[in-house]
């Protein structure tokens, strides 16, 4: 481990784009933060982003392939460019807070498995590198402690910073995290042997490291009785308890929760066609749309809002775990701080775990 000065954050990413990396940090969109590529401006790590880093790996709405029909017996299918990899730049995204990298990680059995891979999305996660903005404040809304996280976790990270006083202290994660810092390192010392940027972390470096982060765990909410909710959802009887009449009321089906989390990855294609040409396009979805489980008879599996919203809860909590062992869920908050009407997962979790079935 190794630390560098907080006032060396702007060298840290000039050095980074002049070894050839697109640099994607937080930036300002209006009220909103997102990440995007980094320009001249000074950055600022948010306690969380306003949108997810998903987007940069599973883009609300992506070209999968474009087509033409010139009146030929076959129809002309182009794919050039998106799925070779020198379409996509080596980059680096950087301010990533713990709970946006461990959700890449869940993402990754659904884009990135054995059996299915997903080549636009494995492509942009090979040619990116991970740097992860531990959390010394967590947010009110947080609760990854409860879900197996936290705000010092590495899961996904390539490498991580720890904010100390005036410094961050880095500890790189990866394989992937150690050959970037190979290459830019020479670089961030540059030649000056007056003023180091780059010095090697000591006893107390690591041990005040420690304590903010044991600070930092303790402030977050840990009450969420996550694996009794788990159990509850696991029985047989709760697809079709009473307490789903009562926990969906307030839901209005505006997919803010979905849109806004990290490991939510529903998707429709469709074909946009003008003339004889047009694009097949990947467009997000949301299980909490009614037209999402419509089938072409008319029946509608899912036909009010309290079958969707199980739907979302179940999958999450139950249907995920059964088939990857872990929850599609990581205490990010998200869904608590956007959520019009104040509907908190955390407090529906609780009534589904203290429920008696019926």
């Amino acid at each position: 481990m190794f630390k560098i000065a907080k006032t060396d954050l702007d060298v840290f990413i000039d050095v980074l784009t002049r070894s050839s990396y697109e640099v994607l940090a937080p930036i300002e969109e209006g009220e909103t933060t997102k990440f995007g590529v980094v320009g001249g401006e000074k950055i600022k790590i948010p306690h969380l982003t306003t949108r997810p880093l998903k987007e940069l790996f599973f883009p609300q709405n992506e070209s999968l392939l474009s087509f033409d029909c010139l009146g030929t017996p076959d129809a002309s299918i182009d794919t050039s460019g998106l799925l070779a990899s020198d379409g996509i730049s080596p980059r680096v995204a950087l301010g990533v807070r713990p709970c946006d990298a461990r959700a890449l990680v869940l993402l990754d059995y659904v884009f990135a498995s054995k059996d299915y891979r997903d080549p636009y999305y494995t492509t942009r996660r090979e040619q990116t590198v991970i740097i992860t903005f531990a959390c010394p404040l967590p947010g009110i809304a947080c609760f990854c402690t409860s879900i197996g996280g936290g705000p010092y976790d590495e899961t996904g990270s390539d490498v991580i910073f720890m904010e100390l006083a005036d410094s961050y202290l880095v500890k790189t994660v990866s394989e992937k995290g150690k050959r970037l810092f190979l290459k830019v390192l020479p670089l961030l010392e540059g030649d000056s042997k007056e003023h180091k940027r780059v010095h090697e972390a000591d006893d107390a470096d690591i041990q005040a490291a420690r304590e903010v982060k044991a600070a930092s765990e303790q402030s977050v909410n840990a009450s969420v009785p996550i694996e009794a909710a788990v159990d509850a959802l696991g029985k047989a009887e709760a697809f079709s308890d009473l307490a789903w009449e009562e926990v969906h009321k307030k839901c209005l089906g505006c997919a803010v929760c979905t849109y806004l989390c990290p490991t939510c990855h529903c998707f429709d294609i469709g074909d946009e066609v003008t003339g004889v040409s047009g694009e097949r396009i990947r467009n997000w979805d949301s299980c909490m749309f009614p037209l999402f489980t419509l089938h072409a008879s008319g029946h509608n599996p899912r036909p009010s809002r309290k079958e969707r919203f199980r739907q979302r809860i179940m999958h999450k909590f139950n249907y995920f775990m059964e088939n990857n062992d872990c929850m599609a869920c990581v205490g990010c908050g998200r869904c608590v701080w956007n959520c019009p009407v104040n509907l908190d997962i955390r407090q529906v979790l609780a009534t589904l775990a203290r429920r008696e079935l019926v």
